[in-house]
């Protein structure tokens, strides 16, 4: 069929074709992971290796998923929605952009969640 030979199970009956399995190899993920994690992005990778970005993507997560351990935060940490952030700046006398610093951490891609770090007032 199709130019492949077809074959029947004598156990059942069933008719197949043999055909490679699907997939690219464990040596291209490996090798798209360490061009990652050496520096080069996700786009540059993916041309170099011939797949898509979203493919490096899903191997990197893969990898993270299984061998990567999440870090876990350290010290003490306020979490408040974004209306509250709003109504605190509102209130705040010392605005985020007078000479605050202020650092966005990303919580999660997928949900948008997202963390403003600020280092607390000097006390007095």
């Amino acid at each position: 069929m199709r130019g492949q030979q077809r074959y029947l199970c004598k156990g059942c009956g069933l008719n197949f074709t043999d055909t490679p399995p699907r997939g690219k190899p464990l040596a291209l993920k490996a090798a798209a992971v360490l061009l990652y994690v050496s520096g080069l992005s996700m786009n540059p990778t993916a041309q170099l290796l011939g797949v898509s970005t979203p493919t490096i993507q899903a191997w990197l997560e893969q990898f993270a998923a299984a061998y990567a351990q999440k870090p876990e935060p350290e010290g003490r940490a306020v979490v408040i929605e974004l209306d509250e952030m709003w109504h605190f700046l509102k209130k705040s006398p010392n605005r985020s952009g007078s000479g605050r610093l202020g650092i966005v951490l990303q919580g999660s891609w997928w949900t948008g969640n997202a963390a403003v770090v600020t280092r607390p007032p000097a006390s007095a």
